[in-house]
């Protein structure tokens, strides 16, 4: 059941620009230096990867979103 999770996690992040970003390792409490290098691969990976994309694109509504919020609006950044 968690292999099906996290594939279908893998491929909603894929869909939202965010792929490669969740791994899966069965390690043993005893394993600890294997912990150790799929922690260490993994934060390579995440740093190659660079910032969040995402991270643009939701500055780009917070903007709008806390004008409205100030002017007492409701916010809705997606019907502008």
């Amino acid at each position: 059941m968690t292999v099906k999770r996290i594939t279908f996690l893998q491929e909603l992040l894929a869909f939202t620009g965010l792929e490669d970003r969740v791994h899966l390792a069965w390690i043993s409490s005893a394993e600890a230096q294997k912990f150790v290098q799929v922690v260490t691969e993994f934060t390579e990976k995440i740093r190659a990867l660079g910032p969040n994309p995402l991270a643009a694109y939701s500055e780009k509504w917070k903007a709008p979103a806390l004008q409205a919020e100030a002017a007492g609006k409701a916010a809705l950044p997606l019907g502008q």
